[in-house]
């Protein structure tokens, strides 16, 4: 920005060296000359705004991320307490309904009682898993073959 207040401070030193004065040509010089002068004024001031401006924008930024990093460090930490309780509650089964595509959910030790247990659908009630399938023994599995085929 100096270079163009220079610039222009040499032009008009130029004018006045021409000793035009009191031509036509020098008074439109001189309003040349002032008229960049005030331009190149302008600009300075716009520059000098825009500078403060870039300084206040990057403050804010710094605030936003402080923030940012509060607001997430809390996500975070609420996140690990989820997987935590997760994690306390144990695992757990989904399985679609055959009968109206609802899914299912129940405890995954289920799957490994030792006594028959029937899931049912809270929605239909249709039963969606049995654990006596898994229980089966080889004379079962035969039985069991023998009922697949017969449903076939």
């Amino acid at each position: 920005m100096k270079d163009l207040r220079t610039r222009v401070a040499y032009l008009q030193g130029l004018v006045a060296g021409l000793q035009l004065e009191d031509s036509k040509e020098g008074r439109v010089l001189k309003e040349i000359i002032s008229l960049l002068e005030d331009v190149a004024e302008a600009i300075h001031h716009l520059h000098e705004d825009y500078e403060e401006l870039e300084e206040y924008l990057e403050d804010i930024d710094e605030d936003l991320y402080d923030l940012e990093k509060e607001a997430y460090a809390d996500d975070l930490e609420d996140e690990e307490e989820d997987e935590r309780e997760e994690d306390e509650e144990g695992d757990y089964v989904e399985v679609e309904c055959p009968q109206c595509h609802e899914i299912v959910c129940f405890d995954a030790d289920v799957v490994d009682d030792d006594e028959v247990v029937e899931v049912t659908c809270p929605n239909c009630n249709a039963v969606v898993f049995v654990n006596e399938e898994d229980r089966e023994g080889p004379a079962d599995q035969e039985k069991g073959e023998q009922s697949d085929t017969e449903d076939i």
